[in-house]
């Protein structure tokens, strides 16, 4: 079905995330919650009280979730979700007074979260339950509907605990075109059992076990001892790159599977299908991100005996370090003297800027951080003092989570501090070349949901050199789809080919830019 879009006035997330003038790069927006930040105390009344959170994820109407758990119950934690309205209120449609909490056996970790393409949430964590298996961990996903409750045609109560004969700790969470989702984390070893490695699982849209992935739905990854899988990402043939850590911390490991869960040996150097860095006595590797051409970009920290500090590596799609960025395909981050710092999330805005978010600070003060890069490694020092912003919520530690970049490019950080904490940052603003609000262009996308093969019509009263990029609900780039065109004014169709990207099913976010800047943007749903 033709859906008509009539950008200037009617698009509801240019709407949301308008505005007539924007701040300085790198600054504190005033306009989202009180002053610039967020502090939700949730839990359950007369507990202690000590809410995490691990993951966040945009709506397509702005609104934002936040994914965790609630230490707040007296034996355990549950999984804990709340909804933010995009000014910063908490959404009191959602759950109970905006926030929901899901518990099963005595401790449940949410750790993280995506939307499907209906709009329903999943968060996929772990959970322990004594009774059936000690000190062991098993796998827990949880669907709810848009309004929060649990969904009952999942796994028929809306929550899967895949309960085996080892331990599984999930960390990641992705799902794919097809609507199945892949968990990973750190496994216990079937081979050397009380070893962990790098643990995918993939379950089918009903909740089950999909035993076609893998051996019987599990992936353990060979020649790790002590590995964790902390992030993961598709590629855009919808193989995973895996990031993390092995020998309980010592060393740093990125890995690639394909689409069956099959280790791809050809990536990296060593036949293996892992790189592994020793980046100090201990280091870890926290998120990753992947630009339009593939490139693999990760943030971890490292200890040398004296502070953990923050860095950030590069790699190609054949996961080969990048030399000519930073020092042999690494930027080392030293904050100053007994100053530790973590690169916690790291993302790409939409003017392809690389974002990166720390906690930083003295062992005892922790704050928020964050600081913008060209993609090739360039600090850029316009942004807030010389490319560097810090903020806080008060004396005692803040600590820095999960990062989100919303249409309009401003940057929103969520974090902890005994509850959930947030802040929206000025960004450079998605600017055209031409003023498509008063000059009144319409642009229409059919079909939507789109196929592989969609048509962009644009009329435009003036001439342009445009571009297409394509984001998902993250404000990650998933790719550019039309690079620099010059379009004429009047009449002008595009055919978009989008059947080479393997797009998981959901929405995502279509910018017409100008100049490499966007213009306006449009949802999609696939």
């Amino acid at each position: 079905m033709k859906r008509t879009l009539l950008i200037f006035g009617t698009l509801v997330l240019s709407l949301l995330f308008s505005n007539t003038a924007f701040s300085q790069a790198g600054t504190l927006d005033t306009t989202f919650g009180s002053g610039g930040k967020v502090t939700t105390f949730t839990g359950i009344p007369g507990a202690p009280g000590n809410n995490l959170v691990n993951d966040s994820v945009l709506q397509s109407d702005g609104k934002i979730i936040l994914a965790g758990n609630s230490n707040s119950y007296a034996d355990g934690s549950a999984f804990l979700l709340a909804r933010y309205l995009p000014n910063g209120a908490l959404d009191t449609t959602f759950g109970t007074g905006g926030y929901v909490t899901t518990l099963v056996g005595n401790h449940c970790t949410g750790q993280s979260v995506s939307l499907q393409t209906d709009g329903k949430i999943v968060v996929a964590g772990s959970t322990y339950i004594p009774s059936q298996l000690g000190v062991r961990s098993d796998i827990m996903i949880v669907r709810y509907n848009e309004n929060g409750s649990l969904d009952t045609t999942f796994d028929t109560d809306g929550i899967k605990v895949e309960t085996v004969d080892y331990s599984q700790f999930v960390n990641a969470l992705l799902i794919q075109a097809d609507g199945k989702m892949v968990v990973g984390g750190t496994f216990e070893s079937i081979d050397k059992p009380g070893y962990n490695t790098f643990g995918l699982a993939r379950f089918n849209t009903n909740g089950s076990l999909d035993q076609t992935y893998g051996v019987n739905g599990f992936v353990f990854t060979p020649n790790l001892s002590g590995g964790e899988i902390l992030d993961m990402k598709f590629t855009d043939n919808e193989s995973i790159i895996a990031v993390g850590r092995n020998n309980y911390g010592l060393d740093c490991v990125v890995g690639k599977y394909n689409a069956n869960g099959e280790i791809v040996k050809s990536f990296g150097s060593n036949g293996t299908g892992l790189i592994e860095e020793d980046f100090g006595k201990i280091a870890l590797l926290y998120k990753c991100v992947i630009s339009k051409n593939n490139d693999i970009y990760i943030g971890g920290a490292s200890f040398d005996g004296v502070k953990y500090s923050a860095f950030i590596s590069k790699y190609n799609a054949s996961g080969i370090a990048d030399n000519s960025f930073g020092v042999k395909g690494k930027i080392l981050r030293d904050f100053g003297t007994n100053i530790a710092s973590f690169a916690n999330d790291i993302t790409i805005d939409h003017n392809n800027n690389l974002l990166v978010g720390y906690g930083v600070g003295l062992t005892s003060d922790y704050n928020f951080g964050i600081e913008s890069y060209s993609l090739s490694g360039v600090l850029n020092t316009s942004f807030g003092t010389n490319g560097y912003f810090t903020t806080n919520f008060g004396s005692g530690h803040d600590y820095f989570e999960t990062m989100l970049v919303q249409p309009d490019n401003k940057i929103v950080m969520a974090g902890n501090k005994g509850s959930f904490v947030m802040t929206r940052i000025n960004n450079t603003k998605v600017l055209s070349t031409i003023d498509f609000a008063k000059t009144a262009n319409e642009i229409n996308i059919s079909p939507n949901p789109v196929n592989d093969y969609p048509t962009l019509s644009l009329e435009l009263k003036e001439s342009a050199d445009l571009s297409v990029d394509l984001y998902d609900t993250k404000g990650v780039l998933v790719s550019n789809l039309v690079k620099n065109k010059n379009y004429n004014e009047g009449s002008n169709i595009e055919q978009l080919d989008l059947s080479n990207i393997n797009l998981s099913k959901g929405i995502y976010f279509l910018k017409i830019n100008g100049n490499g800047k966007a213009a306006k943007t449009i949802k999609i749903i696939k």
